[in-house]
């Protein structure tokens, strides 16, 4: 099979019909065509651009390097907290230019202590980014708080500064930016906003390792910056969690209240294990965990560097084709995690190509491609409904503030809706870490799809 790298003359013809804003209808061939993708889609019995080419793996683990470092802690039957979680830490906080790092169990614990030692509580407000998964809120729910939902931007999938404005009101006492996909929210504009009237600040960050801003990495704006290390993230331990703060009171209550509420620094003076000094949880990284982590530490920052290399070639190449925009970094940011690698996706621009068609077609290249999240926005599921019925919100919060109808009027994003139906994943673990030809592979995938879209309809 000959080689299905991009073509000078075919990224000729995606520049010129890039910059010369070319209008496509039925998609006949305004692009520089080659051999490779003039073929059969694959979705109509062609062969796949992919063939029979794996993605890599992943998680990826050294066997012969790691192994010995995972019998060692094994063997030694130190399973629980202890030196190697330590190490962890400090590495991580190290890493990120942070003063402290406590680890947890899993992300949804490190997001839900980062808010259960906050100051916020029944009748407060925490506005919240709605591109989101579920376990991103809960803390606030825990604490009896509200949450309350400003948009997105649509080009970037992050919640946006102007509508965070809009929802600050006398009782608003937090922010809750998601730095989805591994894309950096806007957290200068966010931290002016915060400063401005006295917010607390949890970051997001569980798909973005390393991403930055003006080199300084996403986690380290806020009150508190929460990772997840959960097996499909860029930092893989199976399950894990972080928290970054610079705020050693916190840290110390962080750090109580993660180990059954026991003295730690500044919660009582010393750490101790005498009695129980607030209420507290019992969510402690393991050891085992933790040399996992170590292990991964040591290839992370390559990673990060290749997967930001191989963005920037898809970003500039994908650019050129009508109907698919990669997400774009917000003015500022300096690196994404490309944690999954996004688009939007607009029909019109297809020759009205329906978005689930081009995701089979795509898909049937040997392109591992989906929708994102489903049309199930969070303050509209059934979660709200039943938190509300509770006795805190009973007792806290009006009959007219609990309407659950209501509330999801209030909370209404047109932009996240919209988000809804044009998102396109590109995720596949590994995928983001592979070859210039592994990028070509997608680029040239499609390609294909332009250059037959007539033949999908």
């Amino acid at each position: 099979m000959e080689s299905i790298e991009i073509s000078r003359r075919r990224f000729i013809g995606t520049l010129a019909a890039a910059t010369t804003g070319v209008a496509v209808s039925g998609i006949t061939p305004v692009f520089g065509n080659s051999r490779d993708t003039s073929d059969k889609l694959a979705i109509l019995g062609g062969t796949p651009v992919r063939g029979n080419k794996k993605w890599q793996t992943w998680p990826q683990w050294d066997a012969e390097k790691f192994n010995p470092k995972m019998d060692e802690v094994m063997g030694n039957r130190v399973w629980s907290r202890s030196r190697k979680v330590a190490e962890f830490e400090k590495k991580w906080a190290e890493m990120h230019g942070s003063k402290h790092c406590l680890t947890t169990v899993n992300g949804t614990n490190a997001l839900s202590a980062a808010w259960m030692q906050s100051n916020i509580g029944p009748g407060d407000e925490v506005v919240c980014s709605p591109y989101t998964f579920s376990a991103s809120i809960f803390g606030i729910l825990y604490k009896g708080a509200m949450p309350v939902f400003a948009d997105i931007d649509p080009e970037t999938f992050q919640i946006d500064p102007k509508q965070i404005r809009k929802k600050i009101t006398p009782r608003t006492k937090g922010i809750l930016p998601v730095h989805i996909c591994g894309y950096p929210s806007d957290m200068p504009e966010i931290m002016k906003i915060a400063k401005e009237h006295n917010l607390f600040v949890v970051e997001d960050a569980c798909q973005a390792h390393l991403a930055e801003i003006g080199g300084k990495r996403v986690g380290t704006f806020g009150n508190a910056g929460c990772f997840s290390f959960q097996a499909s993230k860029n930092l893989p331990i199976g399950e894990g969690g972080g928290i970054l703060t610079d705020d050693t009171e916190y840290f110390d209550r962080l750090y109580s209240y993660h180990n059954f509420g026991y003295a730690s620094g500044s919660v009582s003076g010393q750490i101790s294990s005498i009695s129980a000094l607030i209420l507290a949880n019992k969510i402690r990284m393991a050891e085992y965990q933790a040399v996992i982590g170590l292990c991964q530490l040591e290839k992370l920052e390559e990673q990060h560097k290749i997967r930001n290399e191989n963005g920037a070639y898809l970003n500039e190449k994908l650019a050129a084709y009508p109907g698919i925009t990669p997400v774009k970094l917000h003015k500022g940011a300096t690196a994404a995690s490309y944690y999954i690698y996004s688009m939007v996706y607009n029909q019109d621009k297809l020759d009205g190509l329906p978005r689930q068609r081009f995701i089979e077609a795509l898909s049937a290249e040997g392109v591992p491609v989906g929708t994102g999240y489903p049309n199930d926005p969070l303050y509209g599921q059934p979660m709200m409904r039943e938190v509300f019925k509770s006795d805190v919100y009973q007792k806290f919060y009006t009959a007219d503030e609990l309407d659950f109808e209501k509330y999801q009027q209030k909370n209404h994003c047109p932009s996240l809706i919209k988000t809804y139906g044009s998102a396109l994943w590109i995720w596949n673990g590994g995928l983001m870490l592979g070859t210039k030809s592994d990028m070509d592979d997608i680029i040239n995938a499609v390609d294909k799809i332009h250059n037959n879209i007539t033949k999908l309809k």
